[in-house]
C-alpha cells in the first residue's frame, strides 16, 4: 500500500509514518501544498496513492482546501469512484461543522488527536485497505515511542465510532457540479493569475510554451487576453478560433514541472 502522511506538527508525523511503515511506504510532507504536489506525481506517474492521512490545520493550504484539491483533480482525470483515495482527516479540533465540511468536501474518515492506533486499523479495514490478519497483527504489537494516549474518536458523517464505522461517499452528481478553479485573469507577456477554488493563486508564466504545439495558439495575444474558466477548464478564446482549454490537472501539471526546474 501506498502511504501519504500531511502533517505539520513533528512528533505526530513521526507517529504517525513509525506505525503505518508496517502496512506501506509511506511519503511525508508538512503543509497541503506539498501534499498537493505529491498526490499529483503520484497520479501522473500512475502510481497512486491508496490512503492519506491529511491534517486539517497545515500551513500555506489547509486539510479542506486540500482535500477539496484533490477530489477535483481526481475527476479531473477521470479516476473512477471506486479508485479514489481513502482519505483520513487528523485534527485536534473536535468541531462539528469541521466534521461535516471534511464529509462535504469527500473524506472517508475523520479522527480526533492523540490517534487511537487501534481505531485507525479498524477503519483501514473496513475501507478495505487491510485485511482482518493485518488488523489483528497490528493491534498485538509493540506500539512506536510517542506520547500519544488512547483517547481518540473516529468519526463519520453519522456520528459513529470507529467500532461502527462505515464509509461515507458523497453524492458523485453533486460532487460533479463543483469546479477547480475560481477565477483567471490574463496579464502582459503572457503571465496568467489563476484563482483555484481552494483559494490559492498560481501566477504561471506561459511564454516558455508558445513554442509547443499543445500552445502555440497562444502566441495570439487576443486569444491569451480572452480567457475565462466554467470552473473545470481554463478556456481561451476568440472568434473564428477553435478554443484552447486546460484542465485542472494538465495546469497543475505545468506549475509542478516549472517548480522542478
Amino acid at each position: 500500500m501506498k502511504i501519504l502522511i500531511a502533517e505539520d506538527d513533528l512528533v505526530s508525523r513521526n507517529f504517525l509514518s513509525q506505525f503505518l511503515a508496517r502496512y506501506g511506504d509511506c511519503d511525508l510532507v508538512v503543509d497541503g501544498l506539498e501534499a498537493l504536489d505529491a498526490f499529483l506525481i503520484a497520479l501522473k506517474d500512475r502510481a497512486p496513492y491508496q490512503l492519506i492521512l491529511l491534517d486539517i490545520m497545515m500551513p500555506k493550504a489547509d486539510g479542506m482546501q486540500t482535500l477539496k484539491a484533490i477530489r477535483a483533480l481526481e475527476r479531473q482525470s477521470g479516476t473512477a469512484p471506486e479508485h479514489r483515495v481513502k482519505v483520513i482527516m487528523t485534527t485536534a479540533l473536535a468541531e462539528a461543522q469541521l466534521v461535516q465540511t471534511a464529509f462535504d468536501y469527500g473524506c472517508e474518515a475523520y479522527a480526533t488527536k492523540p490517534i487511537d492506533t487501534k481505531k485507525l486499523l479498524e477503519v483501514m479495514e473496513k475501507l478495505g485497505l487491510i485485511d482482518e490478519a493485518a488488523r489483528r497483527r497490528g493491534t498485538k504489537g509493540p506500539e512506536p515511542d510517542s506520547n500519544f494516549d488512547k483517547n481518540a474518536d473516529f468519526t463519520t458523517k453519522h456520528g459513529m465510532q470507529g467500532q461502527d464505522f462505515l464509509p461515507i461517499l458523497s453524492n458523485e452528481a453533486d460532487r460533479m457540479k463543483e469546479g477547480y478553479f475560481k477565477c483567471v485573469r490574463a496579464l502582459p507577456d503572457h503571465q496568467l493569475e489563476v484563482v483555484m477554488e481552494t483559494g490559492t493563486t498560481i501566477y504561471f508564466d506561459f511564454r516558455s510554451r508558445l513554442d509547443t504545439a499543445r500552445f502555440g495558439k497562444l502566441r495570439d495575444e487576443e486569444l491569451f487576453g480572452n480567457v475565462r474558466t466554467d470552473g473545470n477548464y481554463l478556456v481561451f478564446e476568440r472568434a473564428g478560433q477553435t478554443p484552447v482549454k486546460i484542465t485542472a490537472s494538465e495546469f497543475m501539471d505545468l506549475v509542478l514541472i516549472d517548480r522542478r526546474k
